[in-house]
């Protein structure tokens, strides 16, 4: 049932997080088509792996972001830029090698399209910060945590079906 062949090696976190993915897809499918390609790992694994290790690139943007917006008092647009910046490196490695396994020889290439479709996903979150921010007077941190949950989404999408779609 969990059949690994994209990886020689495999880390004890990985296994964990496998094992906590397991059964996520079990129901079976609700369209057959004979056109349909193999899918080696499934997609719920792959929205699991995104979500957990997401954490990752989101605490590396956040506390970027805290740093320099509560601790430092540096405008909110560049902390966020920063953060961004900072958010997005983690976010192509983690996403690239544990969870879509990707493996090609065109890293950077799909950098430059990691870091295109994530400067969309920037704006929607710079535009949610700016709103809640400026317009609303809210608070920072519920401003950014509300922008990073529509990029977390429009992240996983775009990741997915663009940058590491695998061709079988």
């Amino acid at each position: 049932m969990n059949k690994k062949t994209d990886l020689n090696e495999e880390s004890p976190l990985t296994k964990v997080i496998d094992d906590v993915s397991e059964g996520i897809n079990d129901a079976g499918t609700v369209f057959n088509s004979e056109e349909t390609p193999v899918i080696k790992d499934s997609t719920g694994k792959e929205a699991v792996r995104y979500l957990l290790w997401g954490l990752l690139s989101v605490i590396v943007n956040f506390g970027t972001f805290f740093l320099l917006y509560h601790t430092l008092h540096l405008n909110y647009q560049f902390a966020n830029i920063v953060a961004w910046f900072l958010g997005v490196q983690v976010g192509f490695w983690v996403d690239r090698i544990i969870v879509f396994r990707h493996k090609s020889n065109t890293a950077f290439k799909e950098m430059l399209a990691f870091y295109g479709t994530r400067i969309l996903t920037f704006l929607i979150e710079t535009a949610t910060l700016w709103v809640g921010i400026s317009l609303l007077s809210a608070n920072g941190t519920g401003s950014k945590i509300v922008g990073q949950i529509l990029a977390i989404i429009g992240n996983y999408v775009l990741s997915k079906f663009f940058i590491f779609k695998n061709k079988h």
